[in-house]
């Protein structure tokens, strides 16, 4: 059967350790996190505004975002220290192919311990490189292949790739307007005058099934050439653009994984810095009968099909990729 669009986000497959923590941890969300956090959204960990900093606490997790970097926006010394300078972020951002500002303030900085991809300049280094200090509108990154004092002469492509600090499963808080302790499976954004008490997956092992889509063109099956690979997430389709994440009813996250990141594969070091890698197709094994392949996900040869992943760029376990 044709499969339908109806993710909700990266939910647990397997890796669950044990009782009575099943490899979770406790995080914090800060009780002045308006932006909400859905049940199986990836999260990474907040930080100060201006300087990308982290604070301890967790927010809803981002797609790779592009910054707006003039010809002469780069700049090297010989001590191997490249600098970035971006246009700071406006009211309209475009993050995977969704126009959203829902989980990115103005007068962002990318996060200290982030990857800058940079391709497409002239005079100056294409590649990946860890930020180590940044602002609204610099990054500083390290080069080891800078030996003198260089400035870029084309306009690149410069895009941020945030590590993922585990998959959200739930919370706790005081609400203000029951007057009693709250156990849900989402933040909705308000409701407390203190700290949120999260629970987040963070076993390097863990398996999530995951609802494929495509943020920027029409859905395909990823399929058994696709394992291996690593891939993003978004919220909005390209079917119907604009949407936000979640939903309030249920609690449950409206993130997939995006398709359409895939074709970083042949970018400079992009592929290798997505939150996650592709472990099976669920419920799909070449030359086998496929007796779930009615059920909504399962059809491996139609797109939005289901499929296996496991954590890459991300805080609980980082490593290259394909």
């Amino acid at each position: 059967m044709a499969n339908t669009f109806a993710p909700n986000g990266f939910s647990q497959y397997s890796g669950a350790g044990s009782a009575p923590t099943y490899e979770q941890t406790l995080a914090a969300i800060a009780s002045s996190n308006t932006t909400a956090i859905f049940l199986n959204d990836p999260v990474v960990q907040a930080t100060v505004t201006a300087t990308g900093v982290g604070t301890g606490y967790i927010a809803q997790a981002v797609s790779p975002v592009t910054l707006t970097v003039a010809a002469t926006g780069i700049a090297t010394v010989a001590t191997g220290a490249m600098t970035i300078t971006f246009t700071a972020l406006s009211t309209t951002l475009l993050v995977s192919g969704a126009t959203s500002t829902a989980n990115l303030p103005l007068n962002w900085a990318p996060p200290v311990g982030s990857t800058i991809v940079v391709t497409g300049a002239t005079g100056v280094p294409n590649g990946s490189f860890t930020v180590v200090s940044a602002t609204s509108t610099t990054a500083v990154v390290l080069s080891t292949t800078t030996t003198a004092a260089t400035s870029s002469a084309t306009i690149p492509v410069v895009t941020v790739y945030i590590p993922v600090a585990g998959v959200f499963a739930g919370c706790k808080y005081l609400s203000v307007a029951q007057k009693r302790t709250v156990w849900s499976n989402y933040w909705p954004g308000s409701d407390t005058a203190n700290d949120v008490e999260a629970y987040v997956i963070t076993d390097p092992n863990a398996r999530f099934s995951v609802q494929t889509g495509n943020s920027n063109t029409t859905a395909t099956a990823v399929g058994q050439a696709q394992v291996g690979q690593n891939i993003g997430f978004a919220w909005s389709n390209s079917v119907t653009p604009g949407e936000t994440n979640g939903i309030a009813a249920t609690g449950l996250s409206t993130m997939f994984a995006d398709q359409f990141t895939l074709s970083t594969a042949g970018v400079l070091g992009a592929n290798s810095t997505l939150p996650f890698r592709i472990i099976a197709l669920q419920n799909y094994l070449p030359g086998q009968a496929a007796p779930l392949s009615g059920v909504n996900g399962n059809d491996a040869t139609a797109g939005y099909n289901k499929i296996v992943v496991g954590f890459n760029n991300a805080m609980p376990r980082n490593f290259s990729g394909v």
